[in-house]
């Protein structure tokens, strides 16, 4: 009889245990978690997406993270035209965040500056860049000249001639793709030039730059950028890379209107595995007299 007493009294003393961690300890958890739910639901709901003055405060007031993460931000930003603010107090104060990021130990900042400034197209930010090319970081010449070239301002043509000769192939090849993008002819013989640098990518774009300029001197390096065989001898390129060098020769044959490169389209179209290098080529005979 006692054992069976004891017996049933088990069962009572569990069942009483699971309602009082039910009670205290599941329930609030539960009910927590949907109040947080509820919470971070209503925050976005009404809260408003940051404006390019708010990266700008975090870069001049931010911590270390906070203010190269607010450069970059600008410079998405700001690519977008709708969100360029249309006041002189946001330039003079880009102006003088970039300025001042001279001084700061993490060189990003400067760097997704420069590129904001060029994501606006506005001239006015031409001469600070202009003297930010006396670095004596790589990226960050190439950041401004990168800014520059977007902007499109002839007056710096000639400071980004001055930059052609720089150790650093990647500077170098910056300049030259800049100059492609402006479209000053004055260029020209630089560019010319370009075309013997020591690095085929140099070579290249010097090319690209001088076919979107009018001028034919680069046709062969053009032709080999058409074919496959050529680029195929350069193993540290891979399929992505090729179709990408492809496409752009593709996009400027139509500036200089040679016979070769036409035939070379027509090739392509025709023939090659690639449906959006075919397709590209096939556009761009259309343009062809």
């Amino acid at each position: 009889m006692e054992k069976q007493q004891a017996t049933n009294q088990v069962p009572e003393k569990k069942s009483v245990l699971r309602v009082v961690i039910h009670s205290f300890f599941v329930v609030p958890l539960i009910i927590a978690i949907f109040s947080v739910i509820i919470f971070l639901v209503v925050r976005i709901i009404t809260s408003e997406p940051n404006t390019a003055q708010d990266y700008l405060e975090d870069v001049k007031i931010g911590g270390s993270t906070k203010r190269w993460q607010g450069a970059f931000e600008l410079s998405k930003i700001l690519s977008n035209p709708k969100m360029i603010p249309k006041d002189d107090r946001f330039i003079l104060e880009m102006i003088s965040s970039f300025e001042y990021a001279s001084n700061d130990r993490d060189s990003r900042v400067r760097q997704y500056l420069a590129l904001a400034m060029g994501a606006t197209k506005d001239s006015r930010y031409v001469p600070t860049l202009l003297a930010s090319l006396d670095s004596s970081e790589p990226e960050m010449i190439m950041a401004s000249i990168h800014a520059l070239g977007n902007i499109g301002d002839n007056a710096a043509v000639q400071s980004i001639i001055n930059v052609l000769d720089h150790g650093e192939a990647k500077v170098r090849l910056q300049a030259v793709i800049s100059l492609g993008k402006i479209g000053d002819k004055s260029s020209i013989s630089n560019l010319k030039e370009m075309m013997a640098d020591s690095e085929v990518n140099v070579r290249w774009d010097a090319a690209i730059a001088l076919a979107k300029l009018g001028d034919p001197s680069g046709q062969r390096i053009l032709l080999d950028l058409l074919d496959r065989n050529y680029l195929d001898s350069f193993p540290n390129i891979d399929e992505i890379e090729q179709v990408q060098a492809m496409m752009v020769a593709i996009q400027v044959a139509p500036f200089i209107q040679d016979l070769e490169l036409k035939t070379s389209l027509v090739h392509l179209k025709q023939n090659d595995p690639n449906l959006k290098i075919r397709e590209a080529a096939r556009k761009t005979l259309t343009q062809f007299e």
